[in-house]
């Protein structure tokens, strides 16, 4: 890809496509879902009310929601990118892609995931590093990384993707945001398309919905840049060739609370709120690579490896695949003795996401499992939920409670007498050791297997209607392995080797 900077802005044009519209990096990391989950226990919707909307006040820090006038890259890298008008060789995609990102298979993000760091560091100007990213992103199709600077660290993501043929398509794609600061510059091979931006702590609050009023944050910090973006955009000349993507984003300011509780604030939750503990970045200092930077960035002779590796559809490396394949066979060594006989755990790549699986005689389930704190699990098994049967028991050596969890429909109807999940806790009599749990989904559909959809009457939505298989792990045999100290043993474990490929 050969790239110069031509000085005429040219008119201003837009950047991120409507694909993006649903898809936005959350800059305050939402796509954890650690809340629903309750503190990283699970990937679903629980049965649980533990706040589940208490960060969605600030999932507006991305791109879309920003305030123009925030100006890119004020760091003044030590050694800012050169203008580069030599010719760079360019990859050429691995066949028609969307104007847009796209998703391939887990291996594939994992490659990327695994690769990215290394070819992007000699892209970019001295003085940042980059390295994998803080948030788990596996439901995005971006490629996301995290750049390290002096002051901080920057959230970036990419793409590649194929143009349309038509420059009125192009146009019609990516229209230019409200709100945001938008220009279109001329290059040689192409035109560059640039968003920038920032937002205010009280327009994040605002915008990011009605659950906490206005007057949470103290009224001096308002005003605050809380956090700025770029976003650029490379759409060559040569349609065959590849449209290159990259958005930068920074929480640049912490939110600052009323020194009083405001007498509107929402019933039941703690104040103050905390809603800094999941930025995914943060950097006073703002964005550290300049529109400028990346434009440089796209001439260097490395871009092309970049390219091919973010292609979904290039080929996986042998390296990560050998690696995948010995992760997961020594998840399955460390599960093992804390499984009953016949009982066998396993890696599942279905819905993009790694999941591990336990399958036994009757079916298989998607199994998570973790020790932690028994004040914190009781906290969160303090009630009975009306789709639930829960129950508990008194075993050698403490307490089994188990739940079994009905599905519901839109309306909070339960919808079959299947059970969807059985989640079991086991407490032991000394409370300052901690505690054990396991769930098991036996929704058929978390494995890969073809599910049945109904649509209710009068609706014209369609929801999941089983198939549900039976709990490969008994209660009884979940507070064996607990009591024997096998089942904190294999947490331990394969946990961290998990780990590595989510």
């Amino acid at each position: 890809m050969s790239i110069e900077m031509n000085e005429d802005d040219g008119a201003v044009r837009g950047l991120l496509g409507t694909a993006f519209a649903d898809a936005e990096p959350p800059l305050r990391d939402l796509a954890s879902g650690s809340i629903a989950r309750g503190d990283g226990q699970r990937r679903r919707n629980r049965m649980f009310a533990v706040g589940g909307a208490t960060l969605s006040a600030v999932a507006v820090m991305g791109t879309f929601a920003l305030v123009s006038g925030a100006t890119p890259g004020r760091h003044g890298n030590q050694g800012p990118a050169n203008q580069v008008t030599s010719a760079a060789s360019s990859a050429n995609p691995s066949g028609k892609l969307p104007f847009g990102p796209a998703g391939g298979s887990v291996q594939k993000a994992l490659d990327v995931k695994w690769q990215l760091p290394g070819l992007l560091q000699p892209l970019l100007p001295q003085g940042i590093t980059a390295g994998a990213p803080a948030t788990d992103f596996s439901p995005d199709p971006r490629s996301p990384a995290l750049l390290t600077g002096a002051t901080g660290t920057n959230q970036v993501t990419m793409w590649v993707g194929t143009a349309p043929t038509s420059q009125a398509d192009v146009l019609k794609a990516i229209p230019c945001p409200s709100k945001m600061d938008c220009q279109t510059k001329a290059v040689q091979g192409g035109t560059v398309y640039i968003h920038q931006g920032s937002t205010t702590a009280a327009d994040a609050l605002r915008d990011g919905g009605d659950h906490y009023p206005a007057d949470t944050l103290k009224a001096s910090a308002a005003k605050t840049i809380a956090a700025e973006d770029l976003s650029v955009t490379f759409v060559p000349d040569d349609r065959s060739k590849y449209e290159f993507n990259i958005e930068m984003s920074t929480t640049t300011a912490k939110f600052q609370y009323a020194e009083h509780e405001p007498s509107d604030y929402p019933t039941g939750e703690a104040w103050p709120p905390d809603l800094n503990r999941n930025d995914s970045s943060f950097d006073p200092a703002g964005l550290m690579v300049s529109a400028d930077d990346v434009v440089a960035m796209l001439a260097k002779p490395g871009m092309n490896r970049l390219e091919s590796l973010l292609d979904p559809n290039t080929a996986v490396s042998k390296g990560t695949q050998d690696k995948f394949t010995q992760t997961a066979s020594q998840i399955v060594a460390a599960a093992a003795p804390a499984l009953p006989a016949g009982v066998k755990a396993g890696i599942e790549t279905s819905m993009m996401q790694v999941n591990m699986v336990v399958t036994g005689s009757t079916g298989k389930n998607v199994v998570t499992w973790e020790t932690g704190s028994q004040s914190r699990y009781r906290q969160n098994i303090n009630w009975c939920p009306p789709n639930v049967n829960c129950s508990n028991k008194a075993v050698p050596g403490g307490t089994l409670e188990v739940w079994a969890e009905k599905p519901m429909d839109s309306k909070g109807t339960i919808s079959t007498d299947g059970f969807s999940s059985y989640e079991y806790w086991f407490f032991p009599d000394d409370a300052s050791k901690p505690g054990v749990t396991m769930t098991l989904e036996t929704d058929a559909s978390r494995t890969g297997v073809p599910v049945q959809v109904i649509t209710p009457p009068g609706q014209t939505y369609s929801e999941t209607d089983g198939p549900y298989a039976l709990p490969q792990v008994s209660a009884d045999q979940f507070a064996a392995a607990a009591q024997s100290g096998q089942l904190s043993a294999a947490i331990a474990q394969a946990t961290p080797l998990l780990a590595t490929l989510q």
